[in-house]
């Protein structure tokens, strides 16, 4: 539980769906496949890699709260 919220194994999934889908994006973008004209290219990307970073470090925060049954905060 975190901060009064129950803390299921769909909600995980859907936090690896997420991460899985930007990271999808980032590559695709890193190899052009989704273009971006100039400077925009390199923001677009850069901004996505911080996004993916903080997804990625909360979706495993939260799989080892409830992996070892923490309790935050309930």
């Amino acid at each position: 539980m975190i901060l009064g919220f129950e803390l299921t194994w769909t909600y995980i999934m859907l936090g690896g769906i997420v991460t899985f889908v930007l990271l999808a994006f980032q590559v695709l973008v890193g190899m052009r496949k989704i273009k971006f004209k100039g400077r925009t290219h390199m923001k677009v990307h850069r901004w996505t890699a911080w996004i993916l970073l903080a997804v990625a470090a909360g979706h495993g925060a939260l799989a080892l709260v409830m992996a070892n049954g923490w309790e935050i905060l309930s």
